[in-house]
């Protein structure tokens, strides 16, 4: 006796998948809506998102924030730029008066700001170098000059009494002038000592050194000729060491261009 198979046919459930296929966003819609709901939902996505001043990415408006109270311009400088903007400005500069990145705002970031904006590391140094940029402003606070030791005090008694014991490590230093304290001098002996050695600096630089014509900067000549360019790298200018003319009426005109007292001059 055979046993039998029952199938079930195939033709119904193929013609059903074959319908869900074929479904679109217009067999939910009057056919007079469909089309214009389409379009309405591309502009909604396009609309929720703005491009950042800085990165130049496409991203949501969730993604900018207002930088500080005073800022009147619009959210155009993503999270993570303003983020990147603090972080940079601490690290290369150590700077914790820090501005708007918005081109053309000079808004100061405020504490607040700092702490709503960069990561909690980031912040944590801009507290601690805005401590030690108050401190600083302090008349009365000193800096303990042992480099090991990195801590500080207000030394109420002030140039009346200008030895300063550093109340963490012991070290003395000057209050008056700032200094380690100089042993076995009194601060107007100090005085007279210093005045002694910034004028001994001055000769020597006045003797071997020459400022350059344009802006300024002291050179020293190491040997070569008297052909000298300026190494600063917003000035670069080239005169006479001799005479300090400049170079390119030398090159123009010859050497009448060098001063009559220059012995190059011709």
């Amino acid at each position: 006796m055979g046993s039998s198979v029952s199938t079930v046919p195939t033709s119904t459930p193929t013609r059903m998948n074959s319908n869900y296929r074929r479904r679109t966003q217009s067999d939910y819609l009057p056919s007079e809506y469909s089309h214009s709901f389409i379009r309405d939902i591309s502009t909604i996505s396009t609309t929720m998102k703005r491009e950042c001043q800085i990165c130049f990415d496409s991203l949501p408006k969730s993604f900018f924030l207002l930088i500080t109270k005073g800022c009147n311009h619009e959210l155009n400088i993503c999270k993570l730029c303003v983020s990147k903007h603090i972080s940079t400005q601490l690290g290369s500069k150590g700077d914790v008066e820090i501005n708007c990145p918005s081109d053309g705002c000079y808004q100061k970031l405020q504490h607040d700001d700092v702490k709503r904006l960069a990561s909690t590391e980031v912040f944590e140094r801009f507290d601690l170098l805005s401590l030690r940029l108050a401190l600083s402003r302090m008349p009365e606070f000193r800096w303990c000059k042992n480099s090991g030791c990195g801590s500080g005090q207000i030394h109420f008694d002030g140039d009346d009494a200008p030895i300063m014991t550093c109340e963490a490590c012991g070290e003395k230093s000057c209050y008056t002038h700032d200094v380690p304290w100089h042993k076995n001098f009194t601060c107007d002996e100090y005085d007279v000592n210093r005045r002694g050695d910034d004028e001994a600096t001055q000769d020597l630089l006045n003797r071997e050194t020459k400022p350059c014509p344009k802006c300024g900067v002291r050179i020293i000549k190491n040997g070569g000729c008297n052909h000298m360019t300026c190494k600063v790298k917003t000035c670069n200018f080239e005169f006479c060491w001799l005479c300090l003319a400049d170079y390119n009426k030398i090159r123009r005109n010859g050497n009448s261009s060098h001063k009559r007292s220059c012995q190059l001059y011709a």
